[in-house]
């Protein structure tokens, strides 16, 4: 379907990744600036680590593109070759429309092959009010005790879309458990937070938020999850421009449970004008995704990680295995459904121009 030249905007790796991204940036004809957050960590080669966004188009439009890539670190790769792709292939964009490319908002987890962030926290739970009550989350660590005491299993767990849609609600009480959502707020989302300051969706007439992940769902499938509610205007809107496509945790017709935390909280707050869509490509089962976390959790856990020991290698391989499948057919598949989505996007935000709010 696709040339292995246009495939190759695909990285597993954060350094890769970003080179395609800034050299994409770069040579663009629609780019209009680049600003840089940088990480005070660095990454495994002792690289500097960067949150990169890229502002696209007409700064001054009504209307807003948001990509989104990384909030789950390892999963940059698949929303990094979506940006770069889009960069890439277009020479101009509507006048009305401002394409907004947040790219690894999580580097460290990106460059680690980590699902988290250096503090050991799943960035897309992090959006709570920690002034608040924390969530409720002990049924979820009765659940994690559960598996950790062998009175079930992950095999088990995969099968059972309950217990795993409890098992990935999110919770606040353990570091060391997986999908821990912090006890403050991230860099990630200090960083997210100053972007949208930026964007300033108050001034704006629509945002539209396309925030990339994958692993949950069908094969090389990119399901369009709504987090808000059912009869939002939000959620109208975002069913008059994707139709069917988009999938509703509370209506339990799609591939992701309800959760805590969510990023798409923090954007609802921004003003029923601003939509928020996760963009979810499926790779391989809920058994192996679960397998392959706690792997990463407890080698994360050791006190001193070696880059160079086999174990570790292997352990981080498979989580870029598992989050961004190195597989062509798969890839094809990402890209043009990304494709077609962001196209849609912005066939509507024209729209929006036309018709008014």
């Amino acid at each position: 379907m696709y040339a292995d030249a246009v495939c190759s905007v695909f990285s597993q790796r954060y350094s890769g990744a970003r080179d395609k991204f800034v050299s994409a940036v770069e040579t663009s004809s629609i780019v209009e600036k680049l600003t840089n957050f940088a990480h005070p960590l660095k990454g495994p080669k002792n690289e500097k680590l960067f949150c990169d966004v890229a502002w696209a188009g007409n700064l001054k439009a009504k209307n807003v593109l948001v990509l989104v890539s990384g909030l789950h670190g390892v999963e940059g790769g698949v929303g990094s070759a979506i940006q770069s792709d889009f960069i890439g292939r277009h020479r101009r964009l509507p006048s009305d429309i401002c394409v907004v490319l947040i790219h690894a908002i999580n580097p460290w987890g990106f460059a680690y092959a980590s699902r988290n962030d250096h503090e050991g926290i799943d960035v897309n739970r992090n959006f709570i009010d920690f002034d608040a009550a924390k969530p409720d989350s002990s049924k979820v660590m009765e659940a994690w005790q559960q598996i950790r005491h062998g009175k079930t299993d992950f095999a088990t767990v995969g099968m059972d879309r309950a217990q795993f849609d409890l098992l990935t609600q999110g919770q606040y009480e353990d570091p060391n458990t997986p999908y821990f959502g912090g006890n403050a707020a991230s860099w990630s989302r200090q960083t997210i937070e100053q972007v949208v300051a930026q964007i300033k969706p108050d001034k704006r007439d629509r945002v539209l938020v396309i925030d990339i992940h994958s692993g949950l769902g069908a094969y090389g499938f990119g399901e369009l999850i709504s987090d808000h509610p059912v009869d939002s205007p939000a959620n109208l809107y975002a069913r008059k421009v994707f139709g069917p496509t988009v999938t509703e945790p509370a209506l339990g017709n799609s591939s992701s449970g309800l959760k805590l935390g969510l990023h798409d909280y923090y954007w609802q707050q921004q003003g029923e004008h601003v939509t928020f869509l996760t963009l979810e490509f499926g790779t391989f089962s809920g058994q192996e995704m679960l397998s392959v976390l706690s792997a990463d959790l407890n080698l994360q856990q050791q006190a001193k990680v070696d880059w160079t020991d086999q174990k570790t290698l292997d352990i981080k391989h498979a989580m870029q295995d598992f989050f961004c499948p190195d597989h062509k057919q798969w890839q094809e598949l990402v890209l043009f459904r990304g494709r077609q989505v962001i196209e849609m996007a912005m066939d509507a935000l024209s729209e929006t121009t036309a018709g008014g709010r």
